[in-house]
């Protein structure tokens, strides 16, 4: 009783509401920072560009406060549907001439003059069938269907091909046996057994194995398969602390390819500097402990468990963002939550806060 009320006296939803706002703001003027040039010279409208960034923080707005209002049991009694469709839409988008290929990936629908992106949806359906699934499912019956829906949907996301947004399924699934107590042992045996399946598929093309290992010495393929990291470091170095100021970096005349999406904590380094950077990471990580806090403060099992693999989930999509443009971690592709452009991350983000935003407001924390 005594740790709700201290959560309450803070008010919890106050607090993770204004991060939310914050994150949603900074990644809407650093995006229009980071494509402004670009917009400009390609003889594009900058304000289509502004109209179709608030265009999706609506529509994930909208989405935050549905899935606010649903009760937790009736969004998870539906999860098994939005599995179901969302493991649809993965095998629909690798279909020549269903799905949109950019960049030799398949990972997308056009829909007029928007992209969906189903393999955004896939963690926030797994998710919250999991929570579901390992509520109702004994220590030793939990395993399979865990790792057989596991192995589907990263491996379809793979093939797309789409490895950091395989990386963080593996990982739910991972978690999922975890909080279902699975021993240990054997939980390491699995965690190991898939981390070598992961290894061989992206070792299996020379490009992607070369893609992956030039983190280990950028400057030597500072040309090729380094070049993003390369400019990513660079312009963190002309950021130096303070920052160059709102779109005066080179970073924001093309040299930093995808700056808008995988790579705008780069672009935030140049313009917003160290200080600026270290904020928005602060700003993640504390949303983070928020979810993880909050998961040991509520009764209810299923929602303990969605808010465990929901806050796994965003704490390692930023831990692979952050790490990729810092030059810690191979490139893989995944957006920094709330901040990066990016449509379909962005809403199936916000429906995922949205659950944790209902299950506070049920449980009477952050209401003081």
């Amino acid at each position: 009783m005594m740790q709700v009320q201290r959560l309450q006296r803070v008010n919890w939803v106050r607090v993770g509401n204004w991060l939310i706002i914050s994150l949603l703001t900074v990644g809407i003027i650093m995006d229009l920072a980071a494509s402004y040039i670009g917009q400009l010279g390609t003889g594009n409208s900058v304000a289509g560009l502004v109209s179709h960034e608030l265009l999706w923080v609506v529509v994930g707005g909208l989405v935050f406060f549905f899935f606010r209002a649903i009760d937790f049991k009736r969004v998870i009694q539906l999860s098994p549907l939005l599995l179901l469709g969302a493991m649809g839409l993965l095998v629909l988008v690798l279909i020549p001439g269903v799905g949109v290929s950019v960049g030799g990936a398949s990972r997308w629908f056009q829909a007029g003059f928007i992209q969906v992106q189903p393999s955004e949806v896939i963690k926030l359906a797994l998710v919250l069938f999991f929570a579901r699934l390992v509520t109702k499912r004994t220590q030793t019956t939990v395993i399979a269907p865990v790792l057989l829906l596991t192995i589907i949907c990263a491996g379809l996301v793979l093939i797309e091909p789409d490895m950091g947004t395989a990386i963080i399924v593996f990982t739910i699934g991972m978690a999922s046996l975890f909080v279902a107590q699975v021993p240990l042992r054997k939980l390491a045996l699995l965690g190991v057994l898939g981390i070598g399946l992961g290894v061989g598929a992206a070792f299996s093309s020379a490009y992607r194995r070369l893609r992956l290992l030039s983190f280990l010495n950028p400057w030597r393929y500072r040309l090729d398969f380094a070049y993003q990291e390369v400019q990513a470091l660079n312009a963190f170095a002309s950021g130096k602390v303070v920052g160059t100021g709102l779109g005066n970096g080179l970073a924001n005349w093309g040299y930093l390819p995808n700056a808008q999406t995988d790579f705008i904590l780069a672009v935030i380094g140049q313009d917003l500097g160290l200080v600026g950077a270290l904020m928005v990471v602060l700003a993640l990580a504390s949303l983070i402990w928020l979810i993880f806090r909050l998961s040991m403060e509520v009764n209810g099992e299923g929602e303990k468990i969605f808010l465990f693999l929901f806050g796994t989930w965003i704490l390692v999509q930023t831990f692979l963002n952050v790490g990729a443009v810092i030059g810690l971690l191979p490139v893989t592709g995944v957006p920094l939550p709330l901040v990066s452009a990016g449509g379909s991350s962005t809403v199936a983000t916000l429906a995922g806060f949205g659950v944790v935003s209902g299950i506070a407001r049920k449980a009477g924390i952050g209401r003081g």
